[in-house]
């Protein structure tokens, strides 16, 4: 395997975007084909993935929605990352993050805050979904915060 960031597994975000019905890959049951791991495995499947997304209907709109919504992996339209030309970097990605979040909290509109940013709505809402599951994910993991909030609270209590 190559020495690259892992790529993201479909399953993890196929849910957030439109569904293509008359695409051919909508019909595949290895949902992973279309998001090789490196660019070793990108070269073996390129052919057979470009052969797929040629005979596509949807070929054009999933390309065109790969390219404006800036997805930095997988094959999209028959076009690696680099041919689209939106690989971006992860500290862009984390400072357009940091900034819905910020705007979130200060109560901005979920509309709003796509049209600043400069995103789709529907991107706005996976980076929530997406803060949602880490917070869920760190409040298991640290159970300790809970037990810490009930125990202030009854120390609240008892002063009272």
């Amino acid at each position: 395997m190559d020495q690259e960031e892992p790529m993201i597994r479909p399953q993890l975000f196929l849910n957030t975007i439109p569904l293509f019905e008359n695409a051919l890959c909508a019909d595949l049951e290895d949902q992973d084909l279309f998001f090789p791991d490196g660019k070793t495995e990108e070269t073996k499947r390129l052919p057979q993935l470009r052969a797929i997304c040629q005979s596509c209907v949807e070929r054009k709109e999933c390309l065109e929605y790969s390219i404006r919504e800036e997805i930095p992996y997988g094959i999209w339209g028959g076009k690696t990352p680099t041919e689209r030309g939106v690989v971006l970097k992860r500290t862009e990605i984390l400072k357009r993050k940091e900034r819905v979040l910020k705007l979130r909290n200060r109560g901005v509109l979920t509309e709003d805050i796509a049209q600043i940013v400069g995103i789709k709505i529907h991107s706005v809402y996976r980076i929530f979904s997406d803060e949602n599951r880490a917070r869920k994910r760190e409040n298991q993991s640290n159970p300790k915060t809970d037990t810490q909030s009930a125990d202030s609270s009854q120390s609240l209590e008892s002063a009272q």
